[in-house]
């Protein structure tokens, strides 16, 4: 079958006559119809009704009609893509991050270093946006993850250690044992009453459950941290960012679960090059990070 008499056939229907559709294509009518004839001949099949007011679909021809019509997007959709495939590094993803993950500036900065023809656009928020409706292209996420209409690839775990400042440690010597916590200045993240209840567990997956108290308390990491820098007592911050804190981690071994830490983009068959290259970088900084403190 000639495949090129298919768009002059969808040219007609969609125009509703062979004159509309010979001037949108820019032939002759007379071209138009012998297309549309010869195509009825291969197929065997009547597709337009002809009379001298309308042109009318037969029962074979609407059939026709709709397959070629889905046809004929899935290629202009494959065009679109080709076309773009070979600009598709460079142009703006848009990140969504936690305001909590401080290091994702230093691994952007690196990031962006390397693909200098991509730009970054950071939503900082801690609001799980809705990724297709607010045009983002890739988001960082901590804990369960409920949407599964999400692409999703877990970077790592996003367990809490405890952390305390040189400065804190001189003053106060380091806890040995987890009920040793109890006797320590801590910064509470969202506690109650200056306490909070942490259950922590070690490698070999024992549990033990001890109450701490401390003077200040905050419903922030970024805030937490800084007080911890600052000497004011230990804190739980997550394991994966820690390399760039200039802290000493506090019983080594012992953490809290909270759950994966995660990349997630809206499911698509085509996610450009761009998005990925980033979505690929990131997961690979964040498995250096997460490795580097287990070993």
């Amino acid at each position: 079958m000639d495949w090129s008499r298919v768009p002059v056939f969808l040219k007609v229907v969609d125009q509703g006559s062979f004159t509309l559709a010979a001037k949108s294509l820019g032939l002759p009518k007379s071209t138009v119809s012998r297309s549309v004839s010869a195509l009825e001949k291969e197929l065997g099949a009547q597709l337009l009704q002809r009379t001298t007011r309308a042109l009318e679909l037969t029962e074979a021809g609407r059939g026709f009609y709709e397959r070629a019509r889905s046809a004929r997007a899935a290629l202009d959709e494959a065009q679109a893509e080709a076309l773009q495939a070979s600009d598709e590094t460079q142009g703006l993803v848009r990140l969504s991050v936690p305001p909590d993950v401080w290091p994702i500036a230093e691994l952007l900065t690196r990031f962006s270093k390397l693909h200098p023809e991509v730009q970054l656009e950071l939503v900082v928020t801690n609001r799980h946006v809705n990724l297709i409706e607010e045009g983002v292209d890739l988001a960082l996420r901590a804990g369960r993850l409920d949407d599964s209409t999400l692409i999703s690839r877990t970077v790592g775990p996003s367990d809490l250690a405890l952390y305390a400042s040189p400065d804190y440690l001189k003053r106060h010597p380091a806890p040995r044992t987890v009920e040793q916590l109890a006797e320590h200045e801590f910064v509470l993240f969202k506690g109650r009453q200056g306490r909070v209840r942490l259950r922590l567990k070690d490698a070999k997956g024992h549990e033990k459950e001890v109450t701490v108290h401390g003077r200040m308390s905050v419903d922030d990491l970024g805030w937490l941290r800084a007080l911890v820098m600052r000497g004011q007592g230990i804190g739980l911050l997550p394991m994966a960012f820690s390399g760039v804190l200039p802290l000493q981690m506090v019983l080594p071994g012992w953490t809290m679960h909270t759950g994966g830490l995660h990349l997630v983009m809206p499911a698509s068959k085509y996610v450009p090059a761009r998005v990925r290259l980033l979505a690929d970088f990131l997961f690979e900084q964040f498995k250096v990070r997460c490795e580097s403190h287990r070993r």
